[in-house]
């Protein structure tokens, strides 16, 4: 009898364990394995980068990671041009980050440090984001006006939720 008496105390103490953590994945047990990859060639360095087209991802973005990859990165695909405005909070590696237009151009390139609430905010209107390892566009000699090339079916694509 005294065993029926503590079993919703211990109910209540696995719901309360369990739940924060089943809606807080990410904080709970690191970075989801990310399914949408995209194979894209920037200045003639072909790379498979993750994708973030939904607001959602967007907000994640690299969040929570201890390491990425040496030529790994994530391409942010935006529904149309606009100011684009990225910050590092929770973001524990330093990036570098590369906006580009819906043509491909890159208009600008900045390093972000980590977990810094700086904001950085494209000087022009762009389409997509390019986040990879701090320094990477500079050791492969990727600058300002260098294209990057994106798969048509995406860069064509309408219904992208943002």
């Amino acid at each position: 009898m005294k065993n029926n008496r503590k079993m919703p105390f211990i109910l209540l103490l696995l719901v309360s364990v369990i739940l924060p953590c089943s809606g807080f994945r990410d904080v709970c047990y690191g970075a989801p394995k990310r399914t949408k990859v995209l194979p894209i060639n920037v200045a003639g360095i072909e790379l498979e980068v993750e994708l973030a087209t939904t607001f959602e991802d967007h907000a994640l973005g690299l969040m929570y990671r201890n390491k990425l990859e040496e030529n790994g990165g994530m391409l942010f695909v935006f529904p149309k041009e606009q100011i684009l405005s990225f910050w590092m909070k929770d973001t524990r590696i330093p990036l570098s980050i590369a906006f580009i237009k819906a043509d491909g151009r890159i208009i600008q390139i900045e390093s972000m440090k980590p977990f810094s609430l700086d904001t950085h905010v494209s000087r022009e209107k762009a389409r997509y984001a390019l986040e990879m390892n701090d320094g990477w566009f500079g050791r492969r000699k990727v600058k300002e006006g260098d294209i990057v090339k994106i798969p048509l079916a995406l860069s064509e694509k309408s219904e992208i939720k943002n």
